[in-house]
């Protein structure tokens, strides 16, 4: 899945200014059919938020209680109190005000002008659907926020933000940059767009949360808390603030329905050594959840007790006076911790800010847990087979396909299976020209016609009671060129080296991404996204502390038996094709080093594509890994498909994108044709016989 670093993407477009090409050219993007012409109609899903602007500038103008002067510039950020990637419709503040339908923005309004910054990958869903009302900048190809503030406000400037919807790093980075030249960062208490957004607002959801049976959590939530209490006060902490809502669901073994595509329940926890408290809306508790809890008549360690999700404005100022140490998450990949309004809650001398002890437990799974995801990706992978098999017969029937029709198509199938509890994240669905858009999703206005001449990346992922899911393949439905069949190969080869890879238990995350990269940086590629995430069970598609990309900042993380990571290298020609290929891959210790060394397994079982493979191009080593690996698929996922009728035609197609090589690399389709028809004649002779 291709929504990788958004969040410290968001982060590096205020601070750092790192830029995955190191290029920090200041680079504005040419807006389509802007100014408008006469007579010449709108992009179809462009968003007029000219009226949504004026009222938000009308706020700023405003001297009020709350943040005192009028307001030079604001900024709006797409997150939630929680820094989430993807939020309720409730809390798409950004979206209302610029009509951006995407992840990983922030604006900046000042009285004459509206800016937004996305990724090189949202830029086009940008340029559609923002009005001529904005201009547009491309993070690491661009002035970023923290330049362009300086650049275009005066000495005495004051710029609003709502410190619930920062988090700290940010802030206090924002704050004395902009400190140094006489401007101030001011505290927005009332956030300026709930100011504005009255009328068609959504509500909050309301389902109920619900118990994650123990049967696929392996561990019970009070064991799991004792864990953390003694996390805490090994680092030195009598108190932790829990503020990452993957991290609550883990601890407690609750999931919920209050995210897109993600099961969490909004919340905040607080663990000290006798207490845990759960702030949230108690309307959301089932009698189950409760029970689950404990949460009558707490009065133990080893219960919840439960307030007003707003409470705990008030209670951790409170709280945290008889505590010595309080413990409050830091940023790390796909959280970017606790908000500025969580952290000043707390006295000085009180703050430690650190990475969160339960992220690391979180990601290295239990044998239960394991097992789980091994058995939901045998599911999944028999379903992508039934997907592909079914759009391939499609086409040679000369049914006509779209984009937006092959979406909803997978959605449908995933949405059908045994233990399915709905999409990991919107499917990725890109032919041609848009499949070189890494995350490009398909609308009805941008939905491309399917036919021969191109790749089709497909991108998807599926939530489960045992696991989560996220498989990238690439198809193609006519004869492949030459420079189609050498990127698909390339990108397959580094899968293979990064899934094949050995390494000591101490190797730095990041360097193992050259491993990846090498095949395409032999001709002179390489691909702007990491190679690598981490992966929960049934929790966040993206998961901490797991980022693999090699010129990211330092980082100390390291694997551990029990992570699971995507494999997802890529290639991208703009404006003509692209290439992905994602497995999931659990981490496994090497037999017999008695874990000093490390290597890879794949859960994903999904084939790859034989007419877009030059198998001359394999070395032997990737030859035997790939033999061994369409062996495993054929005896896993191949019992999986055959337990249904309806699976037939995926059980057809799989086996004939997985017969065996010959060390050479010549696929050894005579072989095969050899081995069924004799095992054809030898049960014709058995019936004859009976």
């Amino acid at each position: 899945m291709k929504r990788i670093c958004v969040l410290l993407m968001f982060l590096d477009i205020w601070t750092t200014g790192y830029s995955q090409n190191g290029d920090s050219n200041q680079k504005s993007m040419g807006r389509k059919l802007c100014p408008p012409m006469e007579n010449v109609p709108q992009p179809i899903n462009r968003v007029n938020t000219s009226a949504i602007l004026h009222e938000l500038r009308n706020e700023m103008k405003k001297r009020n209680a709350h943040h005192g002067p009028p307001i030079d510039a604001y900024i709006v950020p797409d997150t939630d109190e929680h820094q989430n990637e993807e939020v309720a419709d409730h809390d798409k503040r950004l979206k209302y005000l610029s009509g951006f339908s995407g992840v990983g923005g922030v604006a900046v309004v000042t009285q004459t002008k509206a800016v937004f910054w996305t990724g090189w990958m949202y830029h086009k869903l940008a340029d559609e659907e923002l009005s001529c009302d904005w201009q547009l900048l491309v993070y690491g190809e661009s002035k970023r926020l923290v330049e362009w503030l300086l650049d275009e406000l005066k000495p005495n400037s004051r710029v609003g933000a709502d410190l619930k919807l920062i988090s700290n790093g940010d802030w206090e980075f924002l704050y004395h940059a902009l400190a140094n030249e006489s401007i101030s960062l001011v505290p927005i208490n009332n956030n300026l767009i709930d100011m504005i957004w009255i009328d068609n607002r959504p509500d909050n959801p309301t389902r109920e949360a619900y118990v994650w049976p123990l049967e696929y959590a392996g561990k019970r939530w009070q064991d799991k808390l004792d864990a953390t209490r003694d996390k805490i006060k090994a680092m030195g902490c009598d108190a932790m603030v829990v503020t990452a809502l993957d991290e609550i669901a883990w601890l407690l073994n609750i999931r919920g329905h209050d995210i897109p595509y993600g099961p969490f329940l909004k919340s905040y926890v607080i663990v000290s050594k006798d207490q845990l408290h759960l702030y949230t809306d108690s309307v959301k508790l089932s009698p189950d959840v409760r029970k689950h809890l404990h949460t009558d008549n707490c009065i133990s360690a080893h219960c919840a007790r439960l307030h007003d999700y707003e409470a705990i404005w008030i209670d951790l100022r409170t709280l945290s006076q008889i505590w010595q140490k309080v413990l409050i998450p830091s940023a790390t990949e796909y959280n970017n911790g606790a908000s500025r309004c969580i952290y000043i809650l707390i006295n000085t001398e009180k703050r430690k800010q650190a990475p969160s002890p339960i992220m690391y437990m979180m990601a290295e799974k239990n044998s239960v847990e394991k097992e789980g995801m091994r058995l939901s990706h045998i599911r999944d992978s028999a379903v992508v087979c039934n997907i592909l098999a079914k759009l391939d017969e499609q086409f040679k029937y000369g049914q006509q396909l779209t984009e937006l029709a092959v979406a909803n198509m997978v959605d449908k199938y995933r949405s059908e299976q045994n233990f399915s509890r709905g999409v990991s994240f919107k499917s990725i669905v890109g032919y041609g020209p848009n499949g070189a858009i890494p995350h490009y999703t398909p609308s009805t206005s941008s939905s491309l016609k399917i036919d021969h001449i191109s790749t089709l990346v497909i991108d998807s992922g599926s939530h489960y009671w045992d696991g989560t899911t996220d498989v990238t393949r690439t198809v193609h439905f006519g004869q492949p060129s030459a420079e189609q069949i050498e990127a698909y190969t390339r990108v397959l080869m580094a899968s293979i080296d990064l899934a094949s890879f050995t390494f000591p238990h101490d190797l730095i995350l990041n360097q193992i991404d050259v491993i990846a990269r090498a095949p395409l940086w032999d001709i002179g590629y390489d691909y702007n996204h990491g190679t690598s995430h981490g992966i929960g069970v049934f929790l966040n598609v993206h998961e901490a502390p797991v980022n693999m990309y090699y010129g990211r900042k330092s980082s100390d993380v390291v694997l551990k038996e029990g992570y699971f990571i995507s494999d997802e290298p890529g290639y991208y020609k703009e404006n003509d094709f692209g290439v992905r290929l994602e497995t999931i891959l659990e981490v496994i210790t090497k037999n017999e080093t008695m874990g000093k060394y490390l290597t890879f397994m794949p859960i994903t079982l999904v084939p790859f594509e034989p007419k877009l493979i030059d198998y001359y191009m394999l070395s032997p080593k990737q030859v035997r890994w790939l033999n061994a690996y369409n062996d495993k698929i054929r005896k896993m996922v191949g019992v999986e498909l055959l337990k249904y009728n309806s699976s037939r035609l995926g059980y057809e197609w799989m086996m004939e994108r997985t017969m065996p090589l010959f060390s050479d690399a010549r696929r050894n389709e005579v072989c095969t044709l050899v081995v069924a028809a004799l095992i054809v004649a030898i049960a014709t002779v058995n019936l004859l016989t009976v």
